[in-house]
């Protein structure tokens, strides 16, 4: 038995390191009212076909009551991105602030596009992170499209292979300047014009 333990030990800390994730995406909501019913017709669109995405969602009958450390520790470790469901509502919750913040400084300056927002008025986006494109579900000739932005966002993007093509597609340091600057096409027609009435 401790053996079988030690082997999960084992594989779960090379998972981590790894950069393997047990969830697609943790999501920050008021769980109540509006932002409650958002996130359950949410969760069930993004869990179906054709995402199949994996989202921890907090206050949730199989998910652990809240506890701070443990939350910084399922965003950090756990979940690749963070879903945070923005209202009203949202922004007089300190849990909403606290859980943000702990994202936010995950991702400061959003360089791995880990937090995404989701409006659900036209609340105003905190201002930490107020840099970001937010999806705005509110308005309804948009909604159509939020789903598959959502899923979007979740499209594996590998940073070295883009700073490998970067580098192998860099311009040369320094160039050439040509020792006779070509004449304009505006004086190539008028000297053709003048050779034109002296030979008329």
């Amino acid at each position: 038995m401790e053996n079988a333990n030690t082997k999960y030990f084992l594989l779960r800390n090379v998972q981590v390191t790894m950069g393997a994730y047990d969830y697609d995406a943790f999501v920050i909501y008021n769980p109540h009212g509006q932002d409650q019913e958002f996130v359950s017709l949410m969760t069930q669109v993004l869990t179906s076909p054709p995402y199949n995405l994996r989202l921890y969602v907090p206050w949730t009958d199989n998910n652990e009551p809240f506890e701070a450390v443990a939350t910084a520790e399922n965003i950090e470790k756990r979940c690749k991105k963070v879903l945070v469901v923005i209202s009203a509502a949202s922004l007089e919750s300190d849990l909403f602030h606290f859980q943000l913040k702990v994202a936010h400084s995950m991702s400061p300056g959003a360089r791995s596009r880990k937090i995404i927002p989701i409006r659900l008025d036209s609340t105003e986006v905190p201002a930490v992170i107020r840099f970001t494109t937010s999806c705005d579900y509110y308005k309804k000739e948009l909604r159509v499209f939020v789903w598959d932005r959502l899923n979007s966002a979740f499209c594996n993007c590998d940073d070295n292979y883009k700073s490998r093509i970067s580098k192998a597609v860099s311009l040369p340091e320094k160039r050439a300047l040509p020792d006779l600057i070509p004449t304009s096409p505006l004086k190539r027609v008028q000297s053709w014009w003048r050779l034109k009435a002296s030979v008329a």
